[in-house]
């Protein structure tokens, strides 16, 4: 499979062609010309000129929603002189349409653009960063970083010592793969990974643009200390005054936590390149004080609590799966009933309710961030598993329950709600899924043209209350 990938090395080279592309602004839509399947959103900086090498980063999102990573580093672009190519394409449950975007897009942008072949990046979140980690290990040596946002590598491939890219990993607070990250950190430590571990404010998605340009900054660091790029002291001076402030800043506010995070990332950052006594000093204290000891062992149980939560919920849906296939296929019960017959939906359910309301404490705890990584998580399970039983399986009354599970996890995501809209509609119960459907328009969901164009909901279209949902939708 990754045959045509080992080569795509090859394909980095001088441009054949000049791009009349506009500069400094986002275009959704860049046609690949040997595949015209295959298409980019794009980011090309307002100083971009053809005389020159420029690094590109190539970016994968989990559905295929190319503009979104290109305007989250769409600053950073412009700030160091980058090219931003988000793909159309490349989506998560497939490793081959993954793939063949990552071809089209390297031949096209190859083609068009100055690229500098020593400087190609890949971005990804969740699912995609693990796809732009698999490529970075597969394409040897074609990549010098890769900026994995909510997700590290795939399962079969660990960090290895002879891996040559720079990995700058991301998670939210609230990310329920922040376990996986903080793992990764021990891991890529261990095999002497050049890479630095960013943890922001926020749930699994995306990071921020000050994030995006964070880990943009690291890679300019990273090149300078690998050759990739002359070093420029200027900006050096100007990235170490900055980071040194913000750690100082927070210091002063008594983020001794935070602070202590931000002076370790300057230290690690800048040794080589900068004198870097200061910062280390500030560490040392730092590390040795009470609060941010007590920090690390908190963050350490919360992750372990998380783990606990994780598998108690695992052990209820599987429990829940068992109790559905004995009342499908009563033949195979047997005289012994274990505990699991004591109806697990209602304690699966009794375990969701009490984190739900743990997620909704309004001050910022350990408790809030682990029911909300769990949840998050849990949603994000079921909505794949009950994804699987609908649309590949045709298994509706299983999508239906892992569809409604899903939205008592989280009931303010419209998606869940149109999905079992659909799960109902195929199954030919019109009148749930005209509810869930206003339901899901209720909670904020306006793609009347999906709607429209999904077959399961064919017999519907000539219900009063379907066609006053769908004008609605199109006002909205």
């Amino acid at each position: 499979m990754f045959a045509s990938l080992v080569l795509l090395a090859l394909f980095f080279g001088s441009p054949s062609q000049e791009s009349s592309i506009p500069l400094g602004q986002i275009v959704e839509k860049v046609t690949c010309a040997q595949d015209p399947a295959q298409s980019y959103a794009l980011y090309l900086p307002r100083a971009y000129d053809k005389t020159r090498k420029w690094p590109v980063l190539y970016a994968f999102d989990p559905g295929a929603r190319g503009r979104v990573p290109v305007e989250r580093f769409k600053d950073a672009a412009e700030q160091f002189g980058w090219i931003v190519v988000g793909s159309n394409n490349s989506r998560n449950a497939s490793i081959q349409s993954s793939l063949d975007s990552w071809n089209a897009m390297i031949r096209d942008t190859t083609d068009k653009f100055s690229i500098d072949d020593g400087r190609a990046y890949a971005a990804g979140f969740s699912g995609g960063a693990r796809v732009a980690l698999t490529f970075a290990t597969q394409c040897k040596d074609c990549l010098a970083g890769v900026i994995a946002g909510g997700a590290g590598f795939p399962p079969g491939i660990e960090p290895a010592a002879t891996m040559r890219f720079a990995i700058f990993a991301i998670a939210g607070l609230e990310d329920f793969n922040f376990p996986e990250i903080k793992e990764l950190d021990d891991k890529l430590a261990r095999v002497n990974i050049p890479h630095q571990i960013a943890i922001w404010e926020g749930r699994h998605e995306w990071p921020p643009s000050a994030v995006a340009a964070e880990a943009v900054a690291w890679m300019e660091l990273t090149a300078m200390k690998s050759g990739r790029r002359e070093r420029d002291a200027r900006l050096i001076e100007s990235l170490w005054a900055q980071q040194l402030k913000q750690a100082q800043q927070l210091e002063q506010a008594k983020r001794l936590f935070e602070s202590y995070q931000a002076y370790l990332k300057l230290s690690s950052s800048f040794k080589g390149l900068h004198e870097v006594a200061e910062a280390d000093d500030k560490l040392n204290a730092l590390r040795a004080s009470r609060e941010v000891r007590e920090a690390i062992r908190d963050e350490q149980q919360q992750i372990k609590k998380q783990n606990e939560l994780e598998g108690q919920l695992i052990d209820l849906l599987a429990a829940a799966d068992r109790a559905k296939l004995r009342e499908e296929q009563p033949e195979r019960n047997t005289a012994a009933v274990t505990d699991e017959s004591a109806d697990p939906d209602f304690r699966l359910k009794v375990l969701i309710g009490g984190l739900r309301r743990q997620s909704k404490a309004e001050e910022d705890s350990a408790t809030r961030r682990v029911a909300r990584r769990v949840l998050s998580g849990q949603y994000v399970g079921l909505s794949e598993r009950a994804s699987n039983a609908l649309q590949t399986l045709k298994r509706y009354d299983d999508a239906i329950r892992l569809y409604t599970l899903a939205t008592e996890i989280d009931p303010e995501r419209p998606g869940a709600f149109y999905n079992l809209a659909w799960a109902y509609a195929a199954k030919g119960d019109k009148k749930k899924a005209l509810k869930a459907l206003q339901t899901a328009a209720e909670k904020g969901f306006k793609d009347h043209a999906a709607v429209s164009a999904n077959s399961a909901f064919a017999s519907l279209r000539s219900d009063p209350a379907y066609l006053q949902l769908i004008e609605r939708m199109r006002t909205n």
